[in-house]
């Protein structure tokens, strides 16, 4: 048995072992080749987020803004706030024609997606999802009520005050 192991060699080596020939740098050539093709790829990321991301947004208008506004949005899809005006009546094909009315504005409305919510009535605020078609109607998929912060008891007749 060895009770001395072999000295350990500390000194730098320029190559593999063997002889073989050191390995060349890479030029400057294929480093800006790389990072051109990082950086073309990091944009076409971008790119793509942005293009996807605008497809994916609906933009929010009260009644009066839509209105106002409905060359610039065209038959893009939005959401549209107001107050349903008149009563909300079951048409034919399953559509529910009604106005939607906010800022001294109004808009006549086809709902053509599911059945509205049980509390949508008139006088109610609604947010609705849907485009513009070409005459100026308003096409509504969806329709969700705004509620109020206040709760109202309808039978405040039935607690006793002081009661837990």
């Amino acid at each position: 048995m060895d009770v001395n192991p072999p000295a350990l060699d500390l000194s730098p080596h320029t190559g593999p072992e063997g002889g073989g020939a050191p390995r060349r740098p890479r030029s400057s050539t294929a480093r800006a080749v790389v990072a051109t093709l990082v950086i073309a790829g990091l944009l076409g990321a971008i790119a793509f987020v942005l293009i996807r991301q605008d497809g994916g947004s609906l933009y929010y208008y009260n009644v009066d803004e839509a209105v106002a506004e409905l060359d610039q949005i065209g038959s893009k899809s939005i959401r549209i706030q107001g107050t349903v005006v008149g009563e909300p009546v079951a048409g034919d094909d399953e559509e529910v024609p009604f106005s939607l009315a906010f800022g001294g504005e109004s808009v006549d409305v086809r709902h053509v997606g599911s059945e509205p919510p049980p509390l949508f009535d008139a006088g109610i605020p609604s947010v609705l999802e849907g485009r513009f078609a070409s005459d100026g109607t308003f096409v509504s998929q969806r329709i969700v009520i705004k509620h109020s912060e206040e709760y109202k008891d309808s039978n405040s007749d039935r607690v006793e005050p002081g009661s837990p």
